[in-house]
């Protein structure tokens, strides 16, 4: 729970100012972008399956803002190559959310505010020899722990303990992933009750 009370207190910090902070890491980002990449629909996968597992469809990537922007994610890349921040238009061009990418030695860190400038939720990954391995999320309504269980480098289960901050217990599920050797064919939602969520395909 320490590294879930860090990320409490680092929203609480950041949605008590959320302008500035906005601001600071929209101007430190754009300092280092490279190129951006306008796709609709989400396009990477920072976590595995993180698209396949929300229920959509990998986006396509296009050469310019289309005219039908709702769901228009905007990816600004450093020369590395890796994500500095997102954009994701919502009903127009003047409702954009945003998200911004921060790099530690094995951690990477998603801070997203909502297109009004308020923020969403802190995402914590931790990654361990290349992969994944843990996810904390400390979001407006509820907090998160997600434990990634792989055979050798393929994703098998993800446990996941999640909560409403105004309920006192964490509910548990299992996202199982199934495969035909390398490539991905299902993703379920495996709740203890027996109950079964198919995620992918949608």
């Amino acid at each position: 729970m320490g590294e879930l009370n860090y990320l409490k207190k680092k929203f609480e910090r950041i949605e008590s100012s959320s302008a500035s902070f906005r601001a600071d890491y929209l101007s430190e980002a754009l300092s280092q972008v490279s190129r951006k990449v306008i796709t609709k629909g989400p396009f990477y996968n920072i976590c595995p399956y993180e698209i396949e597992r929300a229920g959509f469809k990998k986006g396509r990537v296009l050469k310019k803002l289309p005219a039908s922007i709702k769901n228009t994610h905007v990816y600004h890349l450093d020369e590395g190559e890796r994500i500095l921040f997102v954009e994701v238009y919502g009903q127009s061009e003047n409702i954009v959310s945003k998200e911004f990418y921060k790099y530690n030695d094995g951690s990477i860190e998603r801070i997203h505010f909502t297109s009004v400038g308020k923020l969403r939720n802190i995402l914590l990954s931790e990654v361990e020899g290349g992969l994944i391995s843990r996810d904390l999320n400390w979001g407006a309504f509820g907090c998160s722990e997600s434990l990634y269980e792989y055979s050798s480098t393929q994703l098998e289960k993800i446990k996941v303990r999640q909560k409403e901050h105004s309920n006192s217990e964490f509910s548990e599920f299992e996202v199982v992933f199934e495969y035909n050797g390398d490539e991905l064919v299902r993703i379920v939602n495996v709740f203890p009750e027996g109950y079964q969520e198919q995620r992918f395909p949608c």
